[in-house]
C-alpha cells in the first residue's frame, strides 16, 4: 500500500507555541508536511489557503475556539477534512460538543503520540476511501 504520510499535509492549530513545535517535530518525523496556526482565526485562514489533508485543533484558544473552527470548516463543505479535536478539557460537555460538531476524533492532552499517530493514519485512510483515490 502506498505510504499516505509522504503526501499528507496536516494543519495543527494551537495557541501554545511549545506544543506546536512538539507536534511539528513529531509529525515531520512521521513523514507528514506540517502547517501550523497559533489561534483559531489563523487556523481557519490556513485551512482555506493550504488545503490540508487533516486538521488537529485545540479547543481553548484566542480569537476563535476549536469548536468555532470546526463549525466554520464543516460549513465550507468544499470537501470533507478529517478533524481531530485535541484538548486538556476532558469534561463530557466539551467532548460531546466536539462530536456533535462533527469532529472525527477527540484526543486528550497530554497527548499519547502513538495513539494520535494511529488516529491520523485511520482518518487519512478513510479520507482516501471517500475520495476513491
Amino acid at each position: 500500500m502506498e505510504d499516505l504520510n509522504m503526501q499528507a499535509k496536516i494543519l495543527v492549530i494551537d495557541d501554545e507555541r511549545d506544543f506546536l513545535e512538539l507536534m511539528k517535530s513529531h509529525l515531520e518525523l512521521e513523514g507528514y508536511q506540517v502547517v501550523s496556526a497559533i489561534d483559531g482565526e489563523d487556523g481557519i485562514n490556513k485551512a482555506r489557503s493550504e488545503n490540508p489533508d487533516l486538521v488537529i485543533c485545540d479547543i481553548k484558544m484566542p480569537n476563535k475556539t476549536g469548536h468555532e473552527v470546526l463549525k466554520e470548516l464543516r460549513e465550507d463543505k468544499k470537501h470533507w477534512i478529517p478533524f481531530i479535536m485535541l484538548s486538556a478539557l476532558t469534561d463530557f460537555d466539551n467532548i460531546r460538543q466536539a462530536y456533535d460538531g462533527d469532529s472525527d476524533f477527540y484526543v486528550a492532552k497530554p497527548v499519547q503520540l502513538e495513539l494520535l499517530s494511529k488516529n491520523i493514519k485511520t482518518l487519512l485512510n478513510l479520507a482516501k476511501s471517500r475520495t476513491g483515490e
